[in-house]
């Protein structure tokens, strides 16, 4: 029999349960197929009963008549209703796919990190630890290696990425809304960092809707920010501040910098540079993994060869990096170590990479050409494609002239500093 369900008639199905030892069941008059269940002990349970679209009964659980009142529960089990019976909701299989999406997730299955890995390959282990088992890093069953596996930005795209979304890394996939990883994105301290994380995620997330890894919705995240080219170079005033402070401090990422300024590579290239790859003897530097892929052997000048030598440690092995963390690892906190560094030589605003610009900017202010500046800074293009098709020279003895010439203008540059600041 259906009542209208009241305060009222809840305290005396709650007294008659307690009389009789024996649960009672009301049935509301108002809203079909609500009703509260009380038990002897007390507890007021609401509950939503019905058809699905197949014509089969079902009852699921609404909430608690402690935390949710008559008119809400009404509500919820409308919604409850037009959910079940319209849209084919089946909120007991959704609750059972959540706990084991929660327990994959728990052991690192079919998450963001572990998407990231199928799209790219998995990170490499840190020094002293073992690979992940291969079913921890897996959607699925074994497909095939996604397209970042084939990009050399790859590393840096996923560091940004895990940076900007690390909240969202150990999370089930079934958990990522657009929506959620945009604010996340807007209220990070970085805009530009954001904007690049927003950017290379895109695709990710584009081929794992293709793969129905995740649903297709949630690949619709939009550019936040319009990157501008940069075009930052330091000049003498700021190098000045600079200089003394890489070239006194025990910091690996300062003197990866004073390298990055001396060879003009580019931050990945020295932040993966072993000392298998150096040859003190011959003066060289050889960076197999480059961004045109093509081996570039770089010529050092006697500052670098020097610097090396005096940091090289006594037992080092071919593998071991020569810039790296007190563990032996690859240099992970740039930024950090920057802002530092800036504090200290009371410079701003310049990245790594402007240090590269920097001292480019620095040979073609003293009459370097434009195709040995190109050499140096190892594009695949030296003065025009065309020209690169028929003249395969990389100008290396010219080359080490021309870094010798920059080493050299740094070195005065630093030499001056301190009369300066007299």
């Amino acid at each position: 029999m259906r009542v209208l369900i009241t305060e009222t008639a809840i305290k005396a199905a709650v007294k008659r349960a307690a009389e009789a030892d024996a649960r009672q069941e009301l049935a509301d008059k108002d809203t079909t197929g609500l009703r509260l269940r009380v038990t002897p002990g007390g507890t007021k349970t609401w509950l939503w009963g019905g058809r699905d679209q197949d014509g089969r009964p079902r009852r699921f659980v609404l909430g608690q008549h402690d935390a949710m009142g008559v008119s809400e529960a009404r509500e919820a089990a409308r919604v409850m209703r037009q959910n079940v019976q319209r849209a084919g909701a089946d909120p007991v299989a959704a609750a059972k796919q959540r706990r084991a999406a929660a327990r994959d997730a728990a052991k690192g299955i079919n998450t963001l990190s572990a998407l990231l890995d199928l799209y790219g390959g998995p990170k490499p282990p840190k020094k002293g630890e073992q690979a992940a088992p291969e079913d921890t890093a897996s959607v699925g069953e074994k497909p095939k290696p996604g397209p970042g596996a084939k990009l050399k930005s790859w590393p840096e795209c996923r560091r940004r990425i895990e940076h900007v979304f690390a909240e969202y890394l150990g999370k089930p996939l079934t958990q990522l809304r657009a929506e959620a990883l945009l604010m996340t994105a807007d209220m990070h301290d970085s805009e530009k960092s954001a904007a690049a994380a927003v950017r290379y995620l895109r695709p990710v997330l584009k081929w794992a809707a293709a793969k129905k890894y995740v649903a297709a919705g949630v690949a619709d995240l939009h550019k936040r920010v319009t990157l501008v080219r940069r075009d930052r170079v330091l000049d003498r005033e700021e190098l000045e501040r600079l200089l003394p402070v890489l070239s006194g401090s025990e910091s690996a990422y300062a003197r990866a910098m004073r390298f990055m300024l001396w060879t003009l590579a580019r931050r990945e290239e020295v932040g993966r540079a072993t000392w298998g790859s150096v040859d003190l003897e011959g003066k060289t530097w050889t960076i197999a993994t480059t961004k045109n892929g093509q081996p570039h052997v770089v010529p050092l000048p006697r500052q670098a060869v020097a610097f090396l030598a005096s940091i090289k440690p006594t037992k080092a092995g071919a593998e071991a990096l020569i810039f790296a963390n007190r563990n032996g690892g690859p240099l992970a906190n740039w930024d950090r170590a920057a802002k530092a560094i800036m504090a200290e030589s009371t410079t701003e605003g310049w990245t790594r990479h402007d240090l590269r610009r920097t001292g480019t900017t620095m040979l073609g202010d003293m009459g370097e050409t434009p195709d040995i500046l190109e050499a140096a800074l190892n594009h695949v293009a030296i003065r025009s494609p065309l020209a690169a098709t028929y003249n395969r020279s990389r100008y290396r003895p010219q080359v080490a002239a021309a870094l010798q010439r920059l080493a050299d203008a740094l070195e005065d540059i630093s030499k001056a500093a301190p009369q300066r600041s007299r």
